[in-house]
This record gives C-alpha cells, sequence and structure tokens, in this order.
C-alpha cells in the first residue's frame, strides 16, 4: 500500500484510505472515527495536514475542534457569516514521543512503575520535562508557523489522544498556555518553546495522574498532542482581549430555577478571555443562560444583578507579558459604545443614591444582557448545541468566544467541543413522613439523572469551628480532605461530603480549597450555608471541577438558608460512630472541624428526583424498611 501522504494527493479516496488516513492523521477511537468517516472528504485531511508539524495523530481536543467545525459548516451555513475562520495548528503525537526521548524521559519512565497517582521519581521526571529541548526539526516548523501569525497572540492547548474523547474529557487537567507572541522572532520562538515544555509536564498534574487513575487509564501510553490557536480578541490599549467568551451544553443539568428544561442546554459567559467561564472565581458571577429562557434571571432585582455579576476581567497584557486579572473599571473606558451595549448594565438605582450626594457618574456591571438580548445569538447557540448533541449522539459541551470590532457585527469563535456521558436515570421514590431521618431535603439543586445510592460514610465539616480555625492553617483542612479521599480509594464505599461554603475554592474565607484529586471518591458533595459565618454556595456550573462531577455521575448540590431547603438536620448524624481518628490517626488537632461519620450499617440513602430537581438524604432509622 502506497504512503498514505501520497494518497491525500488523490482527488478521492476509497472508504479504506479515508479510514487508514484517518488513524494516521486524526484518531483511531471509533466513536470519533466514525463522525470523520461520515463527513471529511480529502481536501479536509489534506487541510489538516497542512497545518500538522511534526509526526503523529493531531490529539482529541483537536479532532473534537474539526469534527464539530466540521458539521456546523455542512448542517448550518446559514451561521457562516458569524463564525470566525478555522486559524489553527496541530503539533503530533510523535513530536511528544521525539521530546520524551531527546530529554531522557522515556527511559525513566519505562524504569520506574506508576504505583497509584504518582511515579517514584515524578520530580525528577517533571524536572526533564520542564526544561527539556525542542527537536531542531521542529524548531524550524514552529518558526514558520509563527511568520503566519505575525505578532497575534496564541494559546499552547494540550491535546492528548485520551482528551475530549467519548468518556474521558480531562476538562482542565493539562496545561494551556498563552503566549503574547510579541517581541523580536527570537524572543517569540523561546516563548512558544517554554510554553510547549509546560504543557508537555503537565502530564505529571496530579489532577490529571487522578483523572486516569479512576477511569483506569494508568497503563495507557499517554501521547500528547498540541493544539496551537489563535486567541481571540482585540487590541485595547496595551491589553487584548475578546469582548465575551463562555462555555456552552446542549444538556443542562444545572437547574438553578425551577422551570428550566434541561434538554434545552445553557451557556456561561464572561466579558474578557474565557478564563473566567471555565474556572472558579472567588466573588466573580459569570452570566447564566438557560436556552429556553435566556431572559429569565435568577437575580431579579437591579441591585441584585449588580452584586451577583463580574467584578474582574482577564486579558493579555502585552506591557507585562502575561495573562493577567483586571478590575472592571479599568476595561470599561477601553470598549466603544457598541461593545459596552453588548457586555455591560447600568445600575440607574446606584447612580440615583450618588446624585442625592452630588455625585454624577454612569455606574456599570458586567452581565453580558445585550448578548443576552440578541435573539439571533441566542437562537444559534440553542440551534448549534442540539445539532452537535444530535451528530454525536450524546450531550456536548463547546467553549467559544465572541468578538465585535465593527457597530453591529459580531463573530463566534468556536474553540473546542467535546461529548459528555451521562448514565441513564432510574425510577425513584421519594418517602413521606419521614422528616425524623432526613439529613436533608432540597430543591433546584444540580443533578444529571434520577438515583438511588446508597451512602456508608458522610464527612462534615463543622462550619463555626472550621471558621475559627486560623486562616492560614485552613489548607490543613483541605489536605486532611485528600487524605480521606485516598484512604478510600482501594474501598468499595460510597462517600458524601458536606462542606462550609464553596468546595474547590482558591480563597478558604469562602469555603474549603481542594483540589479535584482530594475529592475523587466522593460519590456526593454538598455546599453548606452557614451565615453566622458568611458562608453561602455558589454551585460553579460549567467550571472544570463541575465537569469533573458531572463526568463521574457525583451528586453536587447547595444547601442553602432559603426557600429550597425544606430541611437539614445534621445534628442527626451524631447517631452514628465518629471514626475518623480510628481510621486516620495523628489528626487530632483537626478531629473537632472534620468529621467522618461511620453509616455503613445503617442503610443511608441519597435519592435524587431530576423531574423534581428535588434531592433527600435518608439516614437509617426504625421507621426505614
Amino acid at each position: 500500500m502506497t504512503d498514505w501522504t501520497e494518497m491525500l494527493k488523490q482527488e478521492n479516496l476509497t472508504p479504506e484510505e479515508q479510514k487508514w488516513v484517518c488513524n494516521k492523521l486524526m484518531t483511531s477511537e471509533s466513536h470519533m472515527e466514525q463522525l470523520i468517516l461520515k463527513y471529511f472528504t480529502a481536501a479536509d485531511f489534506r487541510a489538516v495536514n497542512a497545518r500538522r508539524i511534526g509526526g503523529g495523530v493531531i490529539g482529541g481536543k483537536a479532532c473534537g475542534l474539526l469534527v464539530a467545525r466540521k458539521l456546523i459548516a455542512l448542517k448550518m451555513p446559514e451561521l457562516a457569516a458569524h463564525m470566525e475562520p478555522h486559524n489553527s495548528y496541530f503539533i503530533g503525537t510523535d513530536v511528544f514521543y521525539q521530546y520524551m526521548v531527546l530529554n531522557r524521559c522515556a527511559e525513566l519512565k519505562a524504569r520506574h512503575k506508576l504505583e497509584k497517582e504518582h511515579f517514584q521519581e515524578a520530580e525528577e521526571l517533571t524536572r526533564r520535562l520542564q526544561n527539556g529541548k525542542i527537536p531542531e526539526d521542529i524548531r524550524a516548523q514552529l518558526e514558520e508557523m509563527l511568520d503566519h501569525y505575525g505578532n497575534l497572540p496564541i494559546i499552547v492547548r494540550s491535546s492528548s489522544i485520551m482528551e475530549d474523547g467519548y468518556g474521558n474529557a480531562f476538562s482542565g487537567k493539562y496545561e494551556s498556555v498563552f503566549c503574547m507572541n510579541q517581541g523580536t522572532r527570537e524572543e517569540r520562538l523561546k516563548e512558544l518553546e517554554d510554553a510547549i515544555r509546560r504543557v508537555y509536564a503537565s502530564v505529571m498534574n496530579e489532577s490529571a495522574i487522578e483523572y486516569r487513575r479512576k477511569r483506569h487509564l494508568l497503563d495507557m501510553d499517554e501521547q500528547m498532542a498540541l493544539l496551537i490557536q489563535q486567541v481571540s480578541g482585540q487590541t485595547y490599549g496595551d491589553y487584548y482581549l475578546p469582548v465575551a467568551a463562555g462555555m456552552g451544553c446542549s444538556y443542562n443539568p444545572y437547574k438553578w430555577m425551577e422551570y428550566l428544561n434541561p434538554r434545552a442546554g445553557m451557556l456561561r459567559m464572561v466579558v474578557g478571555l474565557g478564563t473566567r467561564a471555565v474556572e472558579r472565581t472567588p466573588g466573580d458571577y459569570p452570566r447564566l443562560v438557560g436556552l429556553d429562557r435566556s431572559q429569565a434571571n435568577l437575580r431579579t432585582t437591579l441591585a441584585d444583578r449588580h452584586k451577583y455579576s463580574q467584578r474582574q476581567v482577564d486579558v493579555l497584557d502585552f506591557q507585562n507579558k502575561q495573562l493577567c486579572t483586571k478590575k472592571l473599571d479599568e476595561i470599561i473606558d477601553l470598549l466603544p459604545k457598541w461593545q459596552k451595549k453588548l457586555v455591560l448594565s447600568r445600575d440607574t438605582e446606584a447612580e440615583d443614591m450618588l446624585a442625592e450626594r452630588h455625585v454624577y457618574k454612569k455606574v456599570y456591571f458586567a452581565d453580558c444582557q445585550g448578548i443576552v438580548d440578541n435573539h439571533e445569538f441566542i437562537s444559534m447557540m440553542y440551534s448549534m448545541l442540539q445539532m452537535l448533541e444530535s451528530k454525536y449522539e450524546c450531550p456536548v459541551d463547546v467553549e467559544f468566544a465572541i468578538t465585535c470590532p465593527e457597530e453591529n457585527t459580531w463573530k463566534l469563535n468556536l474553540l473546542q467541543c467535546r461529548p459528555l456521558q451521562s448514565a441513564a436515570s432510574e425510577q425513584v421514590h421519594i418517602p413521606t413522613g419521614v422528616d425524623d431521618n432526613l439529613l436533608f431535603d432540597v430543591r433546584q439543586t444540580t443533578m444529571r439523572r434520577s438515583k438511588t445510592e446508597l451512602i456508608d460514610y458522610i464527612v462534615w465539616l463543622d462550619p463555626q469551628k472550621y471558621y475559627e480555625y486560623p486562616y492560614a492553617k485552613k489548607t490543613d483542612v483541605a489536605r486532611l480532605i485528600g487524605r480521606i479521599n485516598r484512604h478510600f480509594e482501594t474501598v468499595d464505599k460510597k462517600l458524601m461530603l458536606l462542606v462550609p461554603g464553596r468546595i474547590g475554592t482558591s480563597s478558604p474565607e469562602l469555603g474549603v480549597p481542594v483540589s479535584y484529586a482530594e475529592i475523587s471518591q466522593f460519590n456526593a458533595i454538598c455546599e453548606v450555608a452557614y451565615k453566622d459565618a458568611g458562608y453561602h454556595p455558589e454551585l460553579s456550573y460549567g467550571s472544570h471541577m463541575f465537569q469533573d462531577l458531572v463526568e463521574a455521575d457525583v451528586y453536587y448540590g447547595a444547601i442553602n438558608d432559603n426557600r429550597n431547603t425544606r430541611l437539614y438536620q445534621p445534628e442527626l448524624l451524631r447517631r452514628y460512630p465518629e471514626v475518623l481518628e480510628a481510621l486516620l490517626p495523628g489528626e487530632a488537632e483537626l478531629t473537632d472541624i472534620v468529621k467522618l461519620y461511620d453509616l455503613s450499617g445503617g442503610r443511608a440513602s441519597l435519592i435524587l428526583d431530576a423531574g423534581q430537581g428535588r434531592a433527600v438524604c435518608r439516614l437509617g432509622g426504625p421507621n426505614q424498611g
């Protein structure tokens, strides 16, 4: 058989030739392969190969992006006028292998077994990955790519063969690194090479290794391709950013309002770079949009809309040559009038109050209301997400950016598309007349499907004692949760975690700063309100951690101090043995804060009714059959 690159010169390919080219260039994963073979032509493969640097396949993230763009072009040609053209390059998996061999990483990896989530010599392997030499032939191709982009900012993103595929999303597990791409050619190349090293080294991230371990992927050879994309946006003085960015889901399991239709999908949008749309951002609130009721807002008053809005904006700062977070007030005056109308609203009530004190100024806040009001945009996003779900035959999520360089025009840049797996709902029955045995009964909370799940252990944090614990030592509590998590890695037990305030926050005053790797064994996680200390749940819909929990079929909900919580009785947990010290000796200082209750003999259960948006945790008791 001739070389597959020679085949690409043919006008058409036979089905056998198409499959061979797909497997050599893009993927051999069965579901994605099926989509590519159905819709891609020889010309499409040639276009991909023309943008490939080095050998090997282009990886999961790149495949997802290209498949989604192809489907949109074929099935929704009316959107063409609003779609930014594709402008990406792909560094193949063979380059990663070359890099590993050249820098003596492959031999180190082969010489030491991977045990649980850590390499025995992880530090040395990470050091070599972070400081390795790029193969010379690849450096020459990178220079040509930089000539194509000129001085436009770019981003280097992971595109592992396991990433963004059916069953494994790897949301946020590997690095994405922005390159300002300013200065001399040598400076730009050095910045790009440093970014490539960082992404390659991120295969050693604790959360990435834990993710692979949970999905029994540790024995699979990690083959890392890279996706290089132009950053969407425009220059505003020393800053570069899109007017807005975000993520969208074709299925909305995040029922923050009672009448939302989960099958209509949702958006999560921010002003500026989309980094704030997919990470937890303390004190910041992205705009959530249910695509069936886009105008419905959880915040009904002007004061609340302002209070629960975006305060800071992520931008590329050319002067400081890095990704920076700026206060919204520093960005507002840089935006032209038509862009302000798209993403900002005015708090006229606050303006009136200032005027009473003879202070006359416009008070803006970021809520992307103008975009939400654009029926064409909302309709397009709804239709696009539903079409992609139909062709993928499962729910999908996407990442996107919006640019608006001229008045009355806007462009959408689709940056990523991945399938999201979901299990089927079960028939559930929530009993009545058993309030004495209910730990909690909450509504309008997050779930993907109806199910009943037995609970063996509950970890509960005392909110007052956590509040009183020294700020500098609050991370010790997170590490203890991680230790509990590790203890149950090899035991088939069902765990629930109840924490004050937010989970996964970077600000301990708002909640508990755990990483995904420290809560990966839990089957249910609840953020609990405690107003005496100012702890307020704020479910991070659409963030990377949230997507991890949804993908793993973990219940993630809020126990608020409002009408959505009918019942919360943590004192009932004292019926059960507290076993933290017995299971994990040596944590005496934290046993007043962290309680580990053994419910394994009492048939406690978590009952989720997705239709009602209701979650009930029933503890064992005399009335339970």
